[in-house]
């Protein structure tokens, strides 16, 4: 069975959607260009593997500050 990456879980650590992807896919970037992954996945896939790190806090969103502007202001 293939494990699940939960983005709800993922977006309660994680409060900007919108950055998540983004993220993920510079880390999967990295992770083309020979960096070494933190955890392994059972497709090898780059994508899959940045997405569990995130999850897995292995890797972070440096400068939240500047990505509050992604969070809506609901009234």
């Amino acid at each position: 069975m293939r494990p699940v990456i939960n983005y709800d879980e993922l977006l309660k650590r994680i409060p900007y959607k919108f950055a998540i992807p983004i993220a993920a896919a510079k880390r999967a970037e990295n992770l083309k260009e020979f960096a070494k992954p933190y955890v392994e996945t059972w497709d090898n896939n780059y994508v899959s593997i940045a997405l569990k790190e995130l999850s897995e806090g292995y890797i972070r969103i440096k400068n939240e500050e500047i990505l509050k502007v992604l969070i809506p202001n609901v009234k």
